[in-house]
């Protein structure tokens, strides 16, 4: 863990390169993926802001606001499955604190509902990585 981090309390988000084009929140294994993206977003012109969870609980509602209040789009990445995960519980605090500040739907990429295959390619295939990010931050930056 880089020094800087060291320093921030448990239950403070993080958030990483400016931008307005959109919010993507994310934690632990797909933040890595998360700032490949935002580079890639970076090159094509769509400044996005990437806030790193760091906890689930408590979750940092003040820094997921604050970004979505500038940026009014929300694009929510984990590693767990769509239905039932962490993403859509986020996704319904933002529906339901700041609808009004949305430009466009909550997205979400997500590990499909689906049973974890055996085979690890098979496995790969199903996670969520930073081309399948970009595409979903190139949809919301359109709507």
């Amino acid at each position: 863990m880089p020094a800087e981090d060291a320093t921030v309390p448990a239950g403070s988000a993080r958030g990483r390169p400016k931008g307005d084009a959109g919010t993507r929140v994310c934690y632990a294994a797909m933040v890595g993926s998360s700032l490949e993206a935002a580079e890639a977003a970076a090159r094509e012109g769509l400044e996005v802001e990437v806030i790193d969870l760091r906890t689930l609980l408590p979750l940092d509602k003040e820094t997921l606001f604050r970004s979505v209040d500038k940026t009014s789009r929300l694009l929510i990445v984990h590693e767990d499955v769509r239905t039932l995960g962490i993403g859509a519980e986020i996704a319904a605090i933002v529906a339901e604190e700041r609808f009004d500040r949305l430009d466009a739907p909550i997205m979400r990429v997500t590990y499909p509902d689906t049973h974890c295959p055996f085979s690890h390619l098979l496995e790969e295939a199903n996670l969520p990585n930073a081309g399948k990010i970009l595409d979903a931050l190139r949809r919301l930056a359109a709507y």
